[in-house]
């Protein structure tokens, strides 16, 4: 499994937006230069996230995006898979029959990896990526 570009970016402009001092909107341009972000990625991606509740975007003079949601309350599995959809590191754990599944020692091992990983993921917030 490998996550895309696409949920590493939507995490990196959280993080941005987080880290302004004041509740002021940003302007897209300087997200993308300040994160190294492509800037024709920045509206879809603040689309999916203003959707989910957590950015607001404003147009016009003094315009740009703002978060309007604490950042201690999104977990970086919340945005990983708002982006990208449920986080399986095996096809054999997203359900569904297995032929092999009563007789595989390596399930127990890849469901165990799995419980490990989102719990990382759901234990770490965008607040804790401004440390």
């Amino acid at each position: 499994m490998e996550l895309t570009r696409k949920a590493e970016y939507a995490i990196a402009i959280l993080t941005e937006l987080a880290s302004q001092d004041s509740n002021q909107p940003i302007q897209s341009r300087e997200v993308a230069q300040r994160r190294s972000i492509p800037e024709n990625l920045i509206p879809q991606i603040v689309a999916t996230l203003s959707k989910r509740g957590w950015v607001e975007g404003t147009r016009g003079v003094g315009g740009g995006i703002r978060l309007v949601t604490d950042p201690q309350s999104i977990s970086i599995l919340d945005v990983i898979e708002l982006i990208e959809g449920p986080i399986y590191i095996n096809r054999c754990l997203k359900g569904g029959v297995c032929q092999n599944e009563r007789s595989c020692s390596l399930r127990r091992v890849w469901s165990k990896a799995q419980d490990a990983l989102l719990s990382v993921f759901r234990e770490t917030s965008i607040a804790d990526l401004l440390d």
